[in-house]
């Protein structure tokens, strides 16, 4: 090997270490081990009454970059945020909530509920955003924390006609990332039957 080509080498090692130091939260992918994929499942419950019969729609979350991700977000001391470096999810996050929150209602028989790709005459949208859906090791035990923000839109009128957020935390089973992600899981189903019990009340 030439000293030049020995000098080149070097420097493309430095500049793949560089990039490393500087994507804390994306992570270095350059000498990544392959991550574990999880799903999210749907909450079983009880048949609901509705309080009407008007169509529903439920419409993809929104949420800031942090979550728009196929990626785990552990949040730690100082707000600072990171992935689980060996886990990621089935779809991204925001993909999965939704499926996962239209299967709830169908898992309740929850009348007239479906997603805008369904191509259904709407009533009613539910839109929602995800404010956390992480763990939080900066509580004591660390636990899995989800909380989305919803809206009821009645889209005859263009206008919000109820408004909530809903939230819940679930303690660790485990420090790995099998056990964060089961209670991760078990968060979101609590969270879904909280938007469940609402909207068959208020839509």
């Amino acid at each position: 090997m030439t000293h030049d080509l020995k000098l080149h080498t070097r420097r493309l090692f430095l500049l793949s270490g560089a990039a490393c130091l500087t994507l804390p939260v994306i992570g270095c992918t350059i000498t990544a081990a392959p991550r574990e994929t999880f799903d999210l499942t749907a909450a079983q419950t009880d048949r609901v009454r509705r309080a009407s019969s008007r169509t529903l729609v439920i419409t993809r979350p929104i949420s800031v970059q942090t979550y728009e991700t196929e990626r785990v977000v552990v949040r730690s001391a100082g707000g600072v945020l990171s992935y689980l470096p060996k886990a990621q999810w089935s779809d991204s996050l925001p993909v999965l909530i939704q499926t996962r929150l239209l299967e709830t209602f169908e898992n309740a028989a929850f009348k007239n509920v479906g997603r805008p790709s369904d191509q259904l005459s709407v009533d009613v949208t539910l839109a929602t955003e995800i404010r956390a859906f992480e763990i939080d090791t900066t509580s004591t035990p660390p636990q899995a924390s989800v909380k989305l923000s919803a809206k009821l839109v009645n889209e005859r009128r263009g206008s919000i006609f109820a408004s909530a957020v809903f939230s819940a935390t679930v303690p660790l089973q485990r420090t790995v990332d099998v056990g964060a992600i089961a209670s991760l899981d078990s968060a979101l189903h609590d969270v879904a039957l909280q938007i469940l019990s609402w909207s068959a009340k208020s839509a």
